[in-house]
């Protein structure tokens, strides 16, 4: 009887430990894995910098995900398209340099006309900049205020109005150089920054307009991007969409400090698309102390303006929406082109018009915000009085555009040339009625954009997919997933003896035929020669990114030539 029980009991060790050594193989790094030391040495110093700006730990997923130059992440797409028309949809969270270079530019009284300036800045200087016009000594900030801009010789500055251009970075800026005649002739008047970057990555607009509002990265204002993991370890929208709740902001805005300091008599507030570009102006009547602050986002189901009005009120020129004018816009968008009868450059406008992500992102809409901007200026009373107004303008337009039709199509080289004559009409509105030399005026933008990746040798990556097979190798670890992070399951990771450097040094080796999903239609159409290409040029986790012994000026350049390289400076402040 002894001896049975001891031949089972041997069994079952044996098999026991088959299973672990079983476990321990396929959880074990591929062959050739880099570890993520050695992926971020291949990353480069100035994209890990922004990188490690960008994480948020307990907030961000816990991997960020760096997909190769021109390869991004986007669900389900069916590739037989690779045989015709391509796939247009596109994501941006990416770390490069076509994505990271934006423009400051910036227009005011004692500002040297038609100055260029090279060396490096970034988003963060534009709040400390604002708060030393304003005389508020005790802001702080990780960077500097911008020299060039200086102490403005009126007293007070009537308004200061920031005109954020969403998907304006300078690789559409550049692909269209005759769409912004008026961006153009702020430059001639004031002060370029043309080696202006955003400071961080990944290039997502909730974060990166915190980081306007703010002067501070996502790591010290605690927005990664336009989702987070909260307090209680769920995966939410940063700003609880159209609750907009911007509870999880942690430092103040320039804006809200000027307002407290002046008993929340200055005019603050936003007209924008969506609520995740409500860190331009904080927290409104959340924060205490704060007030209801003027804001307005397109509600594209509804068509017509919202704001949670128990936090902000909503301007009066946008409590009603004039969607029969809307509709004019939207008519006269056929003779655009140059021809009628034809549609849009082709796109049916009624089509457009009845499908909701797309109403939104043309230049009849671009128009129709551009009105509402202007009567907002009036109604609002901007300049009118002894204390200067803050207004944060986003023009989210060129951005939808470019994920609708992407930006190496026509569409979106129309809808730019109608932002930069919104912009121009915002313009000549506030010369007129207030003075060209009595505000300050800064146009800039949030990222660049994604060309079509058959365009320049990049790829689609399959969400989908990539999360498929990371269940099929791992178990159960995955929580959620955005274009730019991995949320992982803890108790998944435990059950299954997974850590996250286990998944992020897989990640480092997936391949391009990994990612084909079994007997997908168009399988045939993939050239042979890439299946085995890379897909990311690194995944890093959270203890990595948010590890104080990272020596980041020590990684060089890195191995992506003129992607990973752009003016940065080594700078955490504090």
């Amino acid at each position: 009887m002894l001896k049975r029980v001891l031949i089972v009991v041997t069994i079952a060790v044996l098999l026991a430990g088959g299973a672990f050594w079983l476990l321990r193989d396929q959880h074990a790094p591929p062959e050739g894995a880099m570890t993520q030391e050695e992926m971020a040495r291949a990353v480069g110093g100035p994209v890990m910098l922004n990188l490690v700006r960008g994480h948020v730990p307990g907030r961000s997923g816990e991997i960020m995900l760096v997909p190769k130059p021109h390869h991004f992440m986007i669900n389900e797409w069916d590739l037989r398209t690779l045989g015709g028309e391509p796939e247009i949809k596109t994501t941006h969270p990416g770390p490069w340099a076509y994505l990271s270079r934006v423009p400051i530019v910036v227009r005011g009284p004692g500002i040297t006309p038609a100055t260029i300036v090279k060396r490096p800045v970034d988003i963060t200087n534009i709040a400390p900049t604002y708060a030393a016009l304003l005389g508020m000594d005790d802001f702080e900030s990780p960077s500097e205020p911008l020299p060039e801009v200086g102490v403005a010789p009126v007293d007070p500055l009537k308004a200061i109005v920031t005109i954020v251009i969403d998907g304006g970075g300078w690789n559409v800026l550049d692909r269209y150089p005759e769409a912004w005649p008026n961006i153009a002739r702020v430059m001639d008047q004031g002060v370029t920054y043309q080696g202006a970057t955003i400071g961080s990555a990944p290039s997502t607009t909730g974060a990166l307009h915190a980081t306007f509002g703010t002067g501070f990265y996502p790591m010290d204002h605690g927005i990664p991007g336009n989702v987070l993991r909260d307090d209680n370890g769920e995966v939410v929208d940063v700003f609880y969409g159209k609750e907009s709740d911007l509870r999880h902001l942690m430092e103040p805005t320039v804006s809200e400090l000027w307002d407290e300091r002046n008993d929340n008599d200055a005019v603050v507030g936003t007209v924008s698309i969506e609520n995740w570009h409500l860190g331009m102006i904080g927290k409104g009547a959340l924060r205490e102390g704060g007030d209801r602050d003027f804001a307005a986002f397109w509600d594209r189901h509804k068509e017509r303006w919202i704001v949670n009005e128990e936090y902000f009120r909503l301007p009066k020129a946008l409590r009603s929406t004039d969607l029969a004018r809307l509709e004019r816009y939207e008519a006269e968008m056929d003779a655009r082109d140059g021809q009628t009868g034809d549609g849009w450059f082709g796109n049916d406008i009624d089509e457009i018009v009845a499908t909701e992500s797309q109403r939104s992102t043309t230049p009849a809409m671009v128009e129709l915000m551009g009105d509402g901007v202007v009567r907002t200026f009036v109604d609002e009373g901007i300049g009118k009085d002894d204390i200067t107004d803050l207004v944060w303008i986003e023009m989210k337009m060129p951005d939808s555009a470019g994920h609708a039709w992407n930006m190496i199509n026509p569409e979106i080289e129309d809808v730019l040339t109608q932002t930069d004559a919104e912009i121009g009409r915002f313009i000549d509105e506030l010369d007129e009625g207030l003075g060209r030399d009595n505000y300050l005026l800064t146009i800039s933008a949030d990222h660049g954009q994604q060309p079509l990746p058959g365009e320049v040798g990049g790829w689609t990556i399959n969400t989908s997919e990539l999360e498929r097979d990371i269940v099929a190798r791992f178990g159960p670890v995955l929580g959620n997933a955005s274009p730019a992070d991995l949320f992982l399951d803890p108790d998944g990771l435990s059950a299954a003896g997974v850590t996250a450097e286990d998944v992020a040094t897989w990640i480092g080796t997936y391949t391009l035929g990994e990612n084909l999903p079994d007997g997908a239609p168009g399988r045939d159409l993939v050239p042979e020669d890439r299946l085995d290409d890379t897909l990311y040029a690194a995944a890093f986790t959270s203890a990595f990114l948010a590890d104080p012994q990272l020596d980041l000026e020590s990684l060089g350049e890195g191995d992506y030539g003129r992607h990973g390289r752009f003016p940065v400076v080594y700078n955490f402040g504090g």
